[in-house]
């Protein structure tokens, strides 16, 4: 997708301040998410693409590529996170351009996760719990320590079916955040299913 096209999707996400998402997957496949407004909408979707012996081999330390589509079938996201030995990293593109950079940060007792921007410089903070769990809150801070959101992680339940709906995330950021660290939000989701 070049820039000069328009995405109902990444134009929609410019407007509002609540995302759902949803991880469908079923045994052995690529993950797969929707991305919902809050009233339920489709926004976007999402598809993980790594190899069976790497999601089996590397499990939630593996390298993976996705690809995000709006309702029309537009790439408007792409997610790379590639496989290293150090510090855990994924690059997000929007509509085709370098947006940000989102990293793990090393800590002893609570996850952090950074959302930079392209040029690497710190934006956004995430600040996990001390355990994660089944359902926990990651809050959300700008550079100078202000809070602005928080990406709720939510669990299915035990009895959830091979193919049905597992993890899901309800999001709040700022309605006036940049789309580009909106969509980074969004990436983050991913990484937190890895931690």
């Amino acid at each position: 997708m070049t820039t000069t096209e328009s995405s109902k999707g990444i134009e929609l996400l410019k407007t509002i301040d609540r995302v759902l998402i949803r991880e469908k997957t079923g045994a052995y496949t690529n993950n797969k998410y929707v991305v919902l407004t809050s009233e339920g909408t489709v926004l976007l979707y999402a598809k993980e693409d790594s190899g069976l012996l790497n999601r089996m081999l590397v499990g939630k330390s593996r390298s993976f590529e996705i690809d995000v589509f709006d309702t029309s079938d537009l790439e408007v996201m792409k997610l790379r996170r590639p496989y290293s030995v150090g510090a855990d990293k994924m690059d997000v593109s929007v509509c085709g351009l370098p947006a940000a950079v989102v990293r793990k940060e090393v800590t002893f007792l609570k996850p952090v996760l950074l959302i930079n921007d392209s040029a690497d410089r710190p934006v956004v903070r995430v600040k996990g719990p001390v355990s994660i769990s089944a359902e926990c809150n990651f809050e959300l801070y700008t550079s100078d320590k202000k809070r602005i959101g928080d990406i709720s992680k939510r669990w299915s339940g035990m009895s959830r079916a091979p193919a049905g709906d597992r993890d899901s995330f309800a999001i709040r950021f700022p309605l006036e955040l940049d789309v580009r660290y909106k969509a980074a939000i969004i990436a983050t989701c991913f990484l937190i299913v890895s931690i």
